[in-house]
């Protein structure tokens, strides 16, 4: 939730009011890619860097440390911060400058949704046309459809 990162980023007694020159914040949350840029802005100000690193995989994959991280930000903070990633993920790109981050993991939902409705679409069609909805999804999974 964007107001309240901005809340821990920004407010009263938050992360940039303890920061010094030559530290690295690493923003993990999904919110707002453009909030995310000025947030970027006032942290590189102080001579702070910062990444924003949404992640994809769930907690399935946190607990496995197999996570798709998606990183905006400069890619000196990003080859600092690497080990780091490394521990949590298996996936690990940095796509851009602050905020592209949180731009990928927003494309990375409208993929997850369009997929959702296409599957949604499909059992609905193979239903109507009398097929057992349970079965046409079993069958399904031996194939591309069952592409993660």
């Amino acid at each position: 939730d964007t107001p309240d990162v901005e809340r821990v980023l920004l407010g009263q007694n938050g992360v940039l009011e303890g920061t010094s020159a030559g530290k690295l914040v690493i923003d993990m949350s999904s919110i707002s890619p453009i909030d995310t840029a000025e947030f970027a802005a006032k942290f590189r100000q102080a001579g702070t860097g910062y990444l924003d690193a949404p992640v994809s995989g769930g907690e399935v994959g946190a607990k496995a440390a197999s996570l798709t991280i998606m990183v905006g930000g400069e890619e000196k903070a990003f080859e600092h911060a690497r080990p780091v990633f490394e521990k949590m993920g298996k996936n690990i790109t940095l796509v851009g400058p602050n905020g592209v981050g949180q731009t990928t993991k927003v494309a990375n939902q409208i993929v997850v949704a369009l997929t959702i409705e296409a599957i949604a679409e499909a059992l609905v069609f193979a239903s109507k046309a009398g097929a057992d909805p349970a079965k046409v999804r079993q069958a399904l999974m031996g194939g591309l459809a069952a592409s993660r």
